[in-house]
C-alpha cells in the first residue's frame, strides 16, 4: 500500500509538471520552433505584389533559418490566400490560428483586409507584426497587438505636394486624387487637404472606387471635367492601370503621380502607353542599389525562388522587399523578447525598438509603447519599361506633417 501510494505521488507529480510545462507555453512555439502565419492575395486583384510579399517572407525566413533560426528556433510560416477579400482574410486567419495554432500573423495584406483582423488579434491577443497597409489606422488609434512599418499614405501625400511644388514648378497646383474607398484612400485625402491648407491651393477633386471594382470609366470622366494639373493615383496596381488605360481613350493627360503601391513594373506594362515613365512615390530601397540589405535579399531570392524571380531588377518589386522588411522586423522582436517567447513578451520587445536598421533598406524603425507606427522616408521615381526598374529623381526625405 505504501508503495502504491509512493507510484501514485509520482505520477500525480508528473502530470502537474507535464500540465504546468504546456500550460505555461505560449500558441506557436515549441523548444525548436516559431510557427507565423501569412495572409495574402494570392488570386485575386492585387495577387501580383500579394505573391511577392508573401514570398519575400518565406525567403526571408529560409535565409535566417539556414543561419541558426531566432534563438535557436526556426519559423516555420503558413500562407493563407485572402484573395484581398475583407471576409476571406477573416477566415484564413482563424484557420490558422484554429488549425495551425499559429504563434502571431505577420504582413496581412492590404489595409481593407488588415483592418477586418483587428476584432481577432484584440479578442485572441494575436500581435499583427507588422500588418501590410500603410494606413494611420493601423496604428491610429493606438492597437495594442497590431504594428506597422512605412511611410504613410498621408505623409507620402505631403510629400507628393512638396515635389509637384518644388520640382515641377507648379506653385498652386490644381490636384486631383483617384482612391480606394476605404482608410487607404481617406489617408491620401488627409495629406492632401493638409498641404492644401498650408499653401492656399484649389479645392481637391476626388474619386474613389471599391477594392473589387473592373470599371473606371466613370471616375476618369468626372476628374477630367475638374480639369486638374495633376493627379495623384492611390489605388491597387490591375486598378491604376485599367485607369490610366482608360485617360488613354479619351487623350487625357495631366501629370499622373502613383502611391508606393504602383511601384512595380507589372503595373506600368499594363498601363500601357501611359504607363511610360510614370512618376511613383518610393520608400524602399530598389534592387540594384549597393546597400547590405539589397544584397544579401537579392543572393537570397536567387537561391530559393531561382529564376522566379531573377534578374532581381525585373521581378523583386516593392511589395517583396516590403515583405522581406516585415520579416525583419518581426525576427528582431521575437529575438529581443528572448528564449521564453510570448505574445506579450514580442509586443513589450518591439515598444522598446529604437532606431532598428534594416540593413538599409528603408530608413531607421522606432516604436514605442504610445506609437506602433514608424516614421518613414520618402523619394520620386520614374518608371522605366524598357529597362525595367524605377529611376529615382530625388533624394531620400523624412517624412513630416
Amino acid at each position: 500500500m505504501k508503495g502504491f501510494t509512493k507510484w501514485v505521488y509520482v505520477l500525480l507529480t508528473m502530470v502537474f509538471v507535464f500540465w504546468s510545462t504546456n500550460a505555461l507555453a505560449e500558441v506557436g512555439v515549441t523548444d525548436d520552433t516559431i510557427k507565423i502565419g501569412v495572409v495574402s492575395d494570392l488570386t485575386g486583384p492585387t495577387a501580383i505584389g500579394g505573391v511577392g510579399m508573401a514570398d519575400g517572407i518565406v525567403s526571408f525566413f529560409k535565409d535566417l533559418n539556414e543561419k541558426g533560426g531566432i534563438n535557436g528556433r526556426k519559423v516555420e510560416v503558413i500562407v493563407e490566400d485572402c484573395a484581398y477579400s475583407p471576409a476571406k482574410a477573416v477566415a484564413a486567419a482563424k484557420k490558422l490560428m484554429a488549425k495551425d495554432g499559429v504563434f502571431a500573423l505577420v504582413s496581412p495584406w492590404g489595409t481593407a483586409p488588415s483592418t477586418a483582423l483587428f476584432p481577432i488579434a484584440k479578442k485572441q491577443k494575436i500581435p499583427i507584426v507588422p500588418a501590410c497597409s500603410l494606413a494611420t489606422s493601423m496604428y491610429d488609434p493606438l492597437k495594442r497587438e497590431v504594428f506597422a512599418v512605412g511611410t504613410n499614405y498621408v505623409d507620402q501625400s505631403l510629400f507628393v505636394v512638396d515635389y509637384i511644388r518644388n520640382e515641377l514648378g507648379i506653385k498652386k497646383p490644381k490636384i486631383g486624387l483617384f482612391c480606394q474607398d476605404d482608410d487607404w484612400g481617406r489617408d491620401h485625402l488627409k495629406g492632401l487637404e493638409m498641404a492644401r491648407k498650408k499653401y492656399d491651393l484649389p479645392p481637391i477633386t476626388m474619386e474613389t472606387y471599391k477594392y473589387d471594382a473592373v470599371d473606371f470609366k466613370s471616375q476618369v470622366i468626372n476628374l477630367r471635367r475638374a480639369k486638374p494639373d495633376v493627379v495623384l493615383i492611390a489605388s491597387g496596381i490591375k486598378s491604376g492601370a485599367m485607369f490610366l488605360k482608360e485617360a488613354q481613350k479619351l487623350n487625357w493627360k495631366p501629370t499622373f503621380i502613383g502611391s508606393n503601391t504602383l511601384g512595380i513594373i507589372v503595373t506600368l506594362q499594363l498601363a500601357g502607353e501611359y504607363g511610360k515613365g510614370l512618376l511613383v512615390v518610393n520608400i524602399f530601397a530598389m534592387p540594384g542599389e549597393d546597400i547590405p540589405g539589397m544584397k544579401r535579399l537579392v543572393a537570397a531570392s536567387k537561391k530559393y525562388f531561382g529564376d522566379k524571380w531573377m534578374p532581381a531588377e525585373a521581378k523583386i518589386h516593392p511589395y517583396y522587399v516590403y515583405g522581406w522588411i516585415n520579416a525583419m522586423v518581426f525576427a528582431e522582436g521575437a529575438k529581443r523578447a528572448g528564449k521564453d517567447l510570448t505574445r506579450e513578451g514580442l509586443v513589450a520587445a518591439l515598444e522598446s525598438m529604437k532606431g532598428f536598421d534594416p540593413e538599409g533598406l528603408m530608413g531607421p524603425i522606432t516604436y514605442s509603447a504610445k506609437s506602433h507606427g514608424s516614421p518613414g522616408f520618402a523619394r520620386m521615381s520614374k518608371g522605366n519599361v524598357a529597362e525595367k526598374r524605377f529611376v529615382p529623381l530625388t533624394g531620400w526625405t523624412a517624412a513630416q506633417e
